[in-house]
């Protein structure tokens, strides 16, 4: 079968598919955002505890993508919850992690020192300091952060194939074990595209939020 026949064949599930892909990773996204930069923020303040942090982070990232999945099944299977999207959707952002958290403390720690003591003289609280002086400020290694968490996580949610999550991990693998070379290449192509593609959208994020006097022109 030609590579033309099987796309026009099999048009359906490639976007049943890649929209599968899509939702594991834009339901894990948020999450991590919520849990990463907030642990980061939280812990900038204690150098002792930031470090126990980022090497707990640090240990969960090198656990090996399907160890982390087979972990996860175990860990939900009292739930039934064994199988699917779930244990897909808490890997990637257990995977997540350590990026955000990692750049969030640089961004925090890296601030001038002199401007935040400027801000307490002037009577801002801790909550204004945060909201209007430290997170705009933290901004573009934040979002460089999140960046490589998404681009990641394109990658590691192909593994959700073998937990019946779904995903472009379906062209890959079930090409490989059926030697179907046109599924193999639809499935690299497809997260090629699809890292190349939230990669400059994310960009195109941080080129909005960023405070306009932090952008290099």
């Amino acid at each position: 079968m030609s590579y033309i026949k099987y796309l026009s064949y099999n048009y359906e599930k490639i976007i049943k598919e890649l929209l599968n892909h899509l939702q594991i990773i834009g339901t894990a996204l948020p999450f991590a955002i919520i849990i990463g930069v907030g642990i980061g923020l939280l812990i900038s303040k204690n150098r002792k505890i930031s470090q126990i942090v980022l090497y707990i982070a640090n240990i969960l990232m090198t656990i090996p993508s399907p160890a982390l999945f087979g972990i996860m099944v175990i860990l939900l299977a009292p739930f039934h919850m064994s199988l699917g999207k779930p244990p897909a959707i808490i890997a990637l952002v257990i995977y997540s992690l350590l990026p955000m958290i990692r750049n969030t403390l640089v961004a925090v720690k890296t601030l001038d020192k002199r401007m935040i003591e400027s801000a307490k003289g002037m009577g801002m609280t801790e909550f204004q300091i945060l909201f209007k002086i430290k997170i705009p400020l933290s901004l573009p290694i934040i979002m460089s952060g999140i960046r490589n968490s998404v681009v990641m996580g394109v990658g590691v949610a192909t593994i959700g194939y073998y937990i019946a999550a779904g995903g472009l991990g379906y062209f890959i693998f079930a090409g490989l074990s059926r030697g179907r070379y046109e599924m193999i290449i639809t499935g690299v192509i497809l997260l090629a595209i699809l890292g190349i593609g939230l990669n400059y959208l994310m960009l195109k994020i941080e080129e909005v939020i960023t405070p306009r006097g932090l952008k290099i022109k």
